[in-house]
């Protein structure tokens, strides 16, 4: 492999065409507007992309097959749960490719990655970027369906404060999340858990855990901060339930969790004597009912469910600024030949 002289792999994506992915209505428009921004920047480079309107999540996923099958680096424009879909078209195949134009409402992924921020400056990425093969993760869910998630995979108060966010108006933007986490205090209660992390068995009774790839979720909640997309490894966040009563939450319990939530923000929450966190390749999650587990802003199956890393398995273009940071992470984010 080619390297230039600041040591970021010498791997051109102009060789390939582009296919830009938009839900035209999420976000209020936000991802549309966010399209037709890039579109203009790749134009004025001497780029032009192919746009696809996705009418829904299936159709998001078929697009992006059929561009990796044109040789098309597929370009996921709009949040979390649009990438996943992309990254779920991915799944397997080295020869795919996939850019981001930031659009969603979180866009943490991305945020955690250090892509740019604005479609203009994500253009240009996507014009004189490097590719680096980076860890997701797989989610089987009790019907045996598996799924493609990129941060995490969340059971408990904060599945249900994604549940109530998904399900908010439009009109409070970036509230939306403030809603959810207002709306799952309302409902908090614990969930007894029995946790298989690579063949060792634990039980707990927990507010929430979470199973991650990356370490943001949210809007900037750093849940697992120390969690790397380049160990092969998945990091097992889980916040005990203390209260008095072993099978529900009173008002102490809520307002205990109330003052711990803001901490997230910051990663600081892990000091805290009711948070474990843990490592491991294969994480299986049960709970005495079908429990629903969301992942990446969506929800994605229902427990018992299987969690496991997948080390390098995404190939992700990155600005070249970028992809000397990505490959100091333990040396496994690998860089790809053209």
């Amino acid at each position: 492999m080619r390297t230039e002289p600041d040591g970021v792999p010498a791997t051109a994506v102009a060789g390939r065409g582009l296919t830009l992915l938009v839900n035209p209505t999420a976000g209020g428009g936000r991802s549309a507007r966010a399209a037709a921004a890039a579109s203009e920047r790749l134009a004025g480079r001497g780029v032009r992309p192919r746009t696809v309107a996705t009418r829904d999540a299936e159709h998001a996923t078929a697009a992006a097959t059929e561009a990796f099958d044109r040789g098309d680096v597929a370009v996921a424009v709009g949040g979390d749960g649009m990438l996943r879909l992309v990254a779920e078209a991915a799944a397997g195949r080295e020869d795919a490719w996939v850019g981001v134009v930031p659009a969603g409402r979180g866009n943490d992924f991305a945020r955690y990655l250090g892509l740019p921020r604005t479609p203009q400056d994500a253009a240009d990425a996507l014009v004189d970027g490097v590719v680096v093969a980076v860890d997701t993760g797989s989610a089987r869910d009790r019907d045996g369906v598996e799924r493609t998630f990129l941060s995490l995979v969340s059971v408990g108060f904060d599945a249900e404060a994604n549940r109530i966010a998904n399900e908010a108006p439009a009109a409070l933007g970036g509230l939306v999340y403030v809603w959810g986490v207002l709306g799952a205090l309302a409902g908090l209660r614990p969930v007894p858990l029995r946790v298989l992390r690579d063949d060792r068995e634990e039980r707990h009774n927990v507010l929430l855990i979470a199973v991650a790839n990356a370490g943001a979720y949210g809007g900037g909640m750093h849940m697992a901060p120390d969690a790397s997309v380049a160990d092969g490894l998945l990091d097992v966040v889980a916040v005990a339930h203390h209260g008095r009563a072993e099978r529900s939450c009173d008002t102490r319990d809520r307002l205990r969790l109330l003052r711990f939530l803001p901490r997230v923000f910051g990663g600081t929450h892990l000091r805290s004597p009711s948070v474990g966190v843990t490592r491991g390749r294969t994480v299986a999650l049960t709970a005495d009912g079908p429990l629903q587990a969301y992942a990446d802003g969506d929800p994605i199956g229902r427990l018992p469910m299987t969690v496991t890393a997948r080390p390098a398995s995404l190939r992700l273009v990155v600005p070249r600024t970028v992809a000397p940071t990505l490959a100091r992470l333990d040396g496994a984010v690998q860089a790809v030949g053209a």
